[in-house]
C-alpha cells in the first residue's frame, strides 16, 4: 500500500521509500525511514495535500510525493 492511499485514524509502518524523489529525500533526512511509524492527521478538502505525523512532527506533502512511500498497517 502507498502512503497516498491511507485513511485517517490508522497507524502505519514505512516499508520502503523512493529516495530519488527530492521531497521524500528531504523527509528521510528528517527521520522518515523504513520501520518508522506514521499516521495521517489531516487531508485537505479536495484530498491534496495530506499531513502526516512521525517522530512527534507533522509534515505536509502532496499525493504525488506520498505515492513514493510504501507503508503497511500496524
Amino acid at each position: 500500500m502507498r502512503l497516498n492511499q491511507i485513511k485517517k485514524n490508522g497507524l502505519f509502518r514505512v516499508k520502503s521509500l523512493n529516495c530519488d524523489n527530492d521531497c521524500i529525500a528531504r523527509l528521510m533526512s528528517m527521520g522518515l525511514l523504513p520501520d518508522q511509524e506514521i499516521r495521517l492527521v489531516h487531508e485537505a478538502p479536495l484530498g491534496d495535500p495530506i499531513a502526516i505525523e512521525f517522530n512527534g512532527c507533522q509534515m505536509s506533502l502532496h499525493l504525488v510525493d506520498a505515492a513514493n512511500v510504501e507503508v503497511e498497517p500496524i
